[in-house]
């Protein structure tokens, strides 16, 4: 939901005329390499995290077939409208290629004492994300211009905030032993990023991509993808070490960031 607000959000200033852009690029390619590289090596630090192959091979495909449709539709420097529900229509069929294939779990009976307070909850939380989108979108276009550098690198420690949430889903589950919830947690999310929620601001306005994004962040984001899901591979698992080389990767990634401004 916060990258899928951020990126509305971004897609509405472009049509007031606030090129926001770069914001939602970063914060796409951040949030979501931040996820297969940080928070993929943290939650390892908690559990070794399991896999099947049937599971990995089918979401590891995606992932990397979502992050190369993205990166084609941007190698001409922009992403149309038409692309953007491009992404839209290619997430969609693949949610309902889960559904179809994917067991049904039995239906269990939960007593609600208070649904009005549930109903309540959701609403007040909806409300504070798209709050927060607002806020992270304007203030970063200020700080970028004030700051003098790319809003793309901006929206790489966006990305950092818009990801916590899967942070403390994938540990809770993690320590809970729900190993799948945990690792599907954060695969799931690195499918919707750059498919539907980059599609959903996209298929609004239109996004612009820069030269740094094309030539440095997407070609990293590629490669510490592939080595996480080579991990996974190697033997259907994620342990320490390995958690503990994801985080230097993401490290390294912010450092040359840095590097480049």
């Amino acid at each position: 939901m916060p990258e899928i607000s951020n990126s509305i959000m971004a897609a509405i200033n472009n049509l007031r005329g606030i090129e926001s852009s770069g914001l939602i690029v970063g914060n796409i390619i951040g949030g979501t390499l931040m996820q297969v590289t940080l928070l993929l090596g943290v939650v390892t630090m908690f559990a070794v995290l399991h896999t099947t192959h049937k599971s990995l091979f089918r979401d590891g495909s995606m992932i990397i077939a979502s992050i190369i449709i993205m990166y084609l539709f941007s190698l001409d420097g922009s992403v149309s409208k038409i692309e953007g529900i491009i992404l839209i229509a290619i997430y969609m069929a693949y949610l309902i290629h889960l559904l179809r294939t994917e067991k049904v779990m039995n239906k269990v009976k939960i007593r609600k004492e208070n649904p009005l307070l549930d109903i309540l909850i959701i609403i007040i939380g909806l409300a504070m994300v798209i709050f927060g989108a607002k806020f992270a979108i304007e203030n970063g276009v200020i700080l970028a211009r004030k700051l003098n550098i790319l809003e793309a690198f901006i929206g790489l420690f966006i990305g950092v905030g818009t990801s916590l949430p899967e942070l403390s889903v994938s540990i809770k589950a993690a320590i809970r032993q729900s190993h799948h919830l945990s690792l599907g947690n954060i695969l799931g999310s690195s499918i919707t990023n750059p498919l539907f929620a980059f599609g959903s601001g996209a298929a609004i306005s239109g996004f612009i991509v820069s030269k740094t994004a094309l030539l440095f962040y997407f070609p990293f984001w590629i490669i510490a993808t592939l080595i996480a899901l080579l991990m996974l591979f190697d033997h259907m698992n994620l342990n320490k070490k390995e958690g503990a080389v994801l985080i230097l990767l993401y490290i390294l990634f912010i450092y040359l960031g840095f590097v480049l401004l």
